[in-house]
């Protein structure tokens, strides 16, 4: 058995291994079980400066009550600070549609950072240990989680050390004999309905008999593993600046616009797929669905794929990925307008006629239509293009389809939805304009192009904003 000197030596390296300065405070955390209890008593045999916080989530009754009066009797047995907090666990995990253990971590944490701040210490001390790095890699696995982020645990991450990461459980529980420290089993840690217990007590065990020291192993390779996370991490931003441009108040050309993807961007990059796939994981979309969308940049324009609340549109030159619960509906008074006189307005078009004595050349700008009053079939329609439209185009013979013309004018798809026609009353388009961010777009047939008549029928549609 190692003696207590040498494993208060060990410990005070482990803490230097952690960034933590002599004198600085540290708070540690301790639920009153053995892994945690040690870690109280290390601090304490290092003559650490130190004040311990108790978590009491009533999750057990009386056993919680119990685990909390084993932590006060040894703080005040040793004249350490004793801090307790009762959090509802239950209530967190019902709001946030959780686990109980995912929610009892969530509010541990944060009040631990809160205890931290309010009493000036440098960091909080948690009782993580190799068996608990190995766990948490096989977790992750079992998780599909991106592989950038299996790295294990670090001894320090932020304010939160760990100076038990390279000690074994067996050690822990040896020193915890050595110096009759009192410590509480928590009955829940047996359980078999949480899957870190199942990991602990079934898996780890299993392939402990199969090849002693996997634990072990497992662990230095979730410390290898953290050291080339880094370098992926640092790798995948540098490539995220180049594919991703997200969207802001300055620029958002659709409703509800959360990014655009650049596809050459995407090809160029080794990356690209990593960064693709952890864009839409931070957006919850399981693992097949990700691997699906990515082959939207193989298919034609106008593909889309869509999961809850988000929509990946691919486009000519990017894949966008908006979030369509944020999209405004369009009105009833924006879909259709009839025109039946010689002056009126709509939400997106006005209009009005005009004498016209003279020969004149129409305003260069798309969205103004100088349209010759006589050859009207009233009333007219103005609304939103359909598939199978078709329009004589002026300067041309013969027809086209609007969404070839849609397509010239390379229009992203997205954009064609606001693609509006005016037609007359047998239904020949007599007009098409569309508004979309590489600017507007409009086209009028040569049937009723303004020759040397009378009147002439202006028309100004409202350009998207």
């Amino acid at each position: 058995m190692k003696t207590r000197r040498h494993l208060i030596s060990r410990f005070e390296k482990d803490l230097t291994k952690c960034q933590v300065v002599d004198g600085e405070l540290i708070i540690a955390a301790c639920s009153g079980g053995v892994d945690s209890m040690c870690l109280a008593n290390a601090l304490l045999k290092a003559g650490a400066k130190f004040e311990v916080a108790h978590v009491n989530f009533q999750l057990r009754g009386a056993d919680s009550q119990a685990d909390a009066k084993n932590v006060q009797d040894w703080c005040d047995a040793n004249g350490v600070v004793y801090h307790i907090k009762q959090l509802p666990a239950e209530a967190e995990a019902t709001r946030k549609g959780d686990g109980i253990q995912d929610a009892a971590r969530r509010l541990r944490y944060a009040w631990f950072e809160e205890l931290r701040i309010a009493r000036g210490a440098a960091c909080v001390a948690v009782a993580h240990h190799l068996k608990d790095q190995t766990e948490t890699l096989l977790i992750q696995l079992l998780r599909g989680v991106s592989p950038s982020s299996l790295g294990g645990m670090s001894p320090r991450n932020v304010n939160v050390i760990r100076p038990f990461l390279s000690w074994s459980q067996e050690e822990i529980e040896a020193w915890v004999a050595l110096d009759s420290v009192p410590f509480r089993e928590d009955k829940s840690n047996q359980s078999p309905k949480y899957l870190r217990n199942r990991i602990r007590n079934e898996v780890l065990p299993l392939l402990e008999s199969i090849r002693p020291g996997s634990v072990t192993h497992i662990a230095e390779w979730a410390d290898r593993l953290r050291s080339q996370a880094i370098a992926v991490e640092s790798s995948i931003s540098d490539a995220t600046r180049d594919i991703v441009r997200f969207s802001d108040i300055e620029y958002n050309a659709y409703d509800g616009e959360i990014c655009r993807i650049n596809l050459k961007a995407l090809w160029d990059s080794s990356w690209g797929e990593q960064v693709f796939d952890r864009l839409l994981a931070e957006r919850h979309w399981p693992y097949r669905a990700r691997k699906e969308a990515y082959t939207l940049g193989q298919a034609s324009i106008g593909a889309e794929m869509t999961y809850e609340s988000d929509a990946l549109t691919r486009e000519r030159d990017f894949i966008l990925l908006r979030n369509i619960s944020l999209e405004h509906p369009t009105s009833d008074v924006n879909s259709e307008c009839e025109i039946s006189s010689e002056v009126g307005r709509c939400e997106s078009l006005s209009w009005r006629s005009e004498i016209n004595n003279n020969i004149s050349v129409p305003p260069p700008q798309p969205n103004i239509l100088w349209i010759d009053l006589d050859a009207l079939k009233y009333p007219l329609l103005w609304r939103f293009w359909r598939e199978g439209d078709k329009l004589e185009p002026s300067g041309m013979s013969g027809t086209v389809n609007l969404s070839d013309l849609l397509t010239q004018w390379k229009i992203p798809h997205i954009s064609r939805k606001n693609a509006r026609v005016l037609a007359d009353s047998s239904g020949q388009i007599l007009w098409v304009f569309v508004s979309s961010e590489i600017g507007d777009k409009s086209r009028i047939s040569r049937n009723v192009q303004l020759t040397e008549g009378l009147k002439k029928l202006i028309l100004e549609a409202t350009p998207t904003a």
